[in-house]
């Protein structure tokens, strides 16, 4: 129950953030509203899975410049974690998450870090 919380929370903060002028499009599902729906909560399950998987190898190793940069790196590994995503979801055919340029998807990582943060400490997504 706590993942599919997640994922509906991240869905929801990816689109918001998509609403902003960021460069960041999800495309699929244009037929129908819930349709539209699913392709939101489809990459908000592969952002979940991948921030569950892939993020604290990635901390893990690049734990030493993350020290060297006081902390700064870990908005790169969000970067890259958004990427990822984007790249994942090229290869599914009812959607696909689009992205910028490197800053955009930096600023974008953000608002969806911060947006899913606030969000899940509202609807309790976040509790252990």
């Amino acid at each position: 129950m706590k993942f599919l919380a997640q994922v509906a929370v991240t869905a929801v903060a990816v689109w918001i953030t998509s609403l902003l002028p960021l460069d960041l499009e999800v495309s699929g599902g244009e037929a129908e509203w819930w349709t539209r729906a699913l392709a939101y909560l489809g990459i908000g399950a592969v952002i979940v899975l991948l921030n569950k998987i892939i993020k604290p190898i990635l901390s893990v190793l690049a734990l030493p410049i993350t020290v060297l940069t006081l902390g700064l790196f870990a908005l790169v590994i969000s970067w890259f974690i958004l990427w990822l995503t984007a790249w994942l979801s090229s290869f599914i055919d009812f959607m696909t998450l689009s992205v910028g340029g490197f800053w955009q998807t930096l600023l974008a990582a953000i608002v969806i870090g911060i947006t899913s943060a606030i969000m899940g400490a509202i609807v309790g997504a976040n509790r252990d």
